[in-house]
């Protein structure tokens, strides 16, 4: 493909006397081809085993394959989250632990993941399982796929308490601390509600300025000469030169599960499981 309208030379599938089966058939297909050749959804314990594994010669490769690894993550944790997928959110969290890992192995998501994983699986009882997971996501303008995260909004909601906090000026009082920050969230709406009449537009981290065709085909044309998804052993990444082609493949297997049973074992230190089986299943994954 030399441009973005160029058609499909190779691998091209059959579009002749195909009904949606078929089609629908071939797209799986063609995707799980995609997962395995880049080592998508595989774990650190299969790191060992993964064929399409490269050296470090090819920092280039091993940097865009590292960074897709990231951004598909990302973005089906985005999806989990708009479509408050409660069934998807406990195995997502546990891919997560490695990305975190990779990262580093003192990481704070990678606790904070652990301990999510233990209160849901093994400490709470299943209603109170289910009251966590449907009580991470919040819907506040209603709608298919609206939901956000709930501590996003609490976090939100802090932020407005602390500025009417602050506009109080000195000499506060408990009493009256109390009374704007109760009515921090109320006050907020009251105030969006007159910006927007009187045409103010909310101050916003996204970028204003819209996407110039002419340096999308800057970077096209860029990474169609780079083509950094073709393996060519001795290029240089500037600044990644360890960088793996994919986050699990740094990780140590034995450091890796220590250092989960280091963790589980200091956050399930003096609480009540109700499942008498978790000592066995913790340590089943040992044993594979």
């Amino acid at each position: 493909m030399d441009t973005m309208e160029s058609k499909i030379t190779k691998n091209a599938p059959s579009e002749t006397h195909r009904g949606l089966v078929e089609r629908e058939r071939d797209m799986y297909q063609m995707l799980e081809s995609f997962i395995d050749y880049y080592g998508y959804l595989d774990n650190a314990h299969k790191a060992n085993n993964l064929v399409n594994s490269v050296s470090l010669e090819d920092n280039v490769y091993n940097y865009s394959s590292n960074l897709c690894h990231w951004y598909v993550h990302l973005m089906n944790m985005e999806d989990v989250v708009r479509e408050g997928d409660v069934l998807r959110l406990i195995p997502t969290l546990k891919y997560s632990l490695q990305f975190f890992f990779s990262h580093s192995r003192l990481s704070k998501y990678f606790v904070e993941c652990l301990h999510f994983i233990l209160k849901t699986e093994y400490i709470l009882s299943p209603m109170q399982k289910m009251r966590v997971l449907e009580g991470v996501f919040v819907n506040l303008r209603g709608g298919l796929g609206q939901n956000i995260e709930c501590d996003l909004v609490q976090e939100n909601s802090v932020r407005n308490q602390k500025d009417l906090i602050r506009a109080l000026g000195a000499n506060k009082t408990n009493k009256a601390i109390s009374r704007c920050t109760k009515a921090a969230d109320t006050v907020s709406d009251i105030c969006s509600k007159i910006d927007k009449s009187k045409g103010v537009k909310k101050p916003s981290s996204r970028h204003h300025t819209p996407k110039s065709v002419k340096d999308e085909l800057v970077i096209h044309r860029s990474l169609r000469a780079l083509r950094p998804f073709l393996k060519e052993s001795g290029r240089n990444c500037h600044g990644m030169s360890n960088v793996t082609a994919a986050p699990f493949l740094k990780i140590d297997k034995d450091d890796f599960k220590y250092r989960i049973n280091q963790v589980v074992s200091r956050l399930f230190y003096g609480q009540n499981s109700t499942s008498e089986s978790m000592s066995d299943n913790e340590y089943d994954d040992d044993d594979d």
